[in-house]
């Protein structure tokens, strides 16, 4: 498994976030992603389906359209330099705000950030239960901490507009002899990343809502659901009542201690047997597979585009942190 769960509507992701400071776009860049997918109407053909204790070695189609964890570091980091840079020319010493580190299994896939079918390590899963690997990591005062302490003028230079609580502002003001740029610092290190000031730092939109458009049909899909049930059989045959293994990863019980207890290890471990027994993952993988596919056919203009920039930005990330 990968690391913490983060929920959507019916889907499943272990995501690491991309750790950037106003990374988000005011409005939609300009590399096509104004398209958004529409689900199939009708389930794509499996050509083949694997047997797979875990899914995390294996690649998908979407990943070639998606930062990979090593890229996402390595633009987080580069945009974290080009503001800090920016905000000296200003006169200031910039402290980025501090992140909360999101942990990442040691099973974790290489190829992409998301996990996507839920803890798949038998062995991790008979210690650590549905808990990231070393437990669930808290500050003293249970957030991730950070942060700095502005000025408006600092707050102008780094963002575009005087006042902190907003997000970022048009530019414009003059501060110890500098011009701020449109969204200030940070508009600027956007623009160098991606050649628009008001561009998406991160994954095309287009691709992130394939990413959850697939996952959330491949969970949904007959053939999955198919598996799903004979885990929930299997797993009932132990005393462990669930609809399927989303129910179980998601039990809140498991959220309200730092570390797996003893009940948690046991449902866990009852899980891996029963995927292992129903080839949940190798199905479930191989269905999601299809539905990836057919999402980058119908959305070829888009997704060409998406990778366009996707691969310009790291290009641009790696000349930034460079100097």
């Amino acid at each position: 498994m990968t690391s913490r769960q983060r929920r959507r509507p019916a889907a499943l992701l272990i995501a690491l976030p991309l750790l950037l400071a106003g990374c988000a776009s005011a409005a939609a860049s300009n590399h096509g992603e104004d398209a958004r997918p529409a689900a199939p109407v009708t389930p794509p053909p499996v050509t083949a389906t694997p047997t797979l204790a875990s899914a995390n070695d294996e690649p998908l189609p979407l990943d070639a359209y998606l930062l990979n964890p090593k890229q996402a570091a390595a633009v987080a980091e580069a945009q974290q330099a080009l503001v800090t840079r920016c905000m000296k020319r200003f006169g200031f010493t910039y402290s980025p705000p501090a992140q909360a580190d999101e942990p990442r299994d040691s099973d974790a896939p290489t190829s992409r950030v998301d996990g996507r079918y839920g803890h798949q390590s038998a062995a991790l899963m008979a210690k650590w239960g549905y808990h990231p690997e070393g437990g669930i990591r808290v500050t003293p005062d249970g957030t991730g901490g950070g942060g700095w302490s502005t000025t408006p003028e600092m707050a102008a230079a780094e963002r575009g507009v005087s006042d902190p609580k907003q997000r970022l502002g048009p530019g414009g003001q003059v501060v110890n002899g500098q011009k701020v740029p449109a969204h200030g610092c940070v508009g600027e290190s956007v623009k160098q990343l991606t050649g628009s000031v008001d561009g998406r730092v991160g994954d095309a939109q287009t691709v992130d809502d394939i990413k959850f458009a697939t996952l959330k049909n491949s969970q949904e899909d007959a053939r999955t659901r198919a598996v799903f049930a004979a885990w929930s059989q299997c797993m009932k045959a132990g005393g462990y009542d669930y609809p399927d293994p989303l129910a179980a990863v998601g039990d809140p019980r498991w959220r309200q201690t730092a570390l797996p207890t003893a009940h948690e290890v046991q449902v866990a471990t009852a899980d891996a047997a029963c995927r292992a027994k129903y080839n949940v993952v190798g199905v479930w993988y191989a269905v999601d597979y299809a539905y990836q596919e057919q999402a980058i056919k119908d959305n070829a203009p888009a997704m060409a585009a998406a990778k366009a920039a996707l691969e310009t930005q790291v290009r641009a990330a790696a000349l930034a942190t460079a100097g």
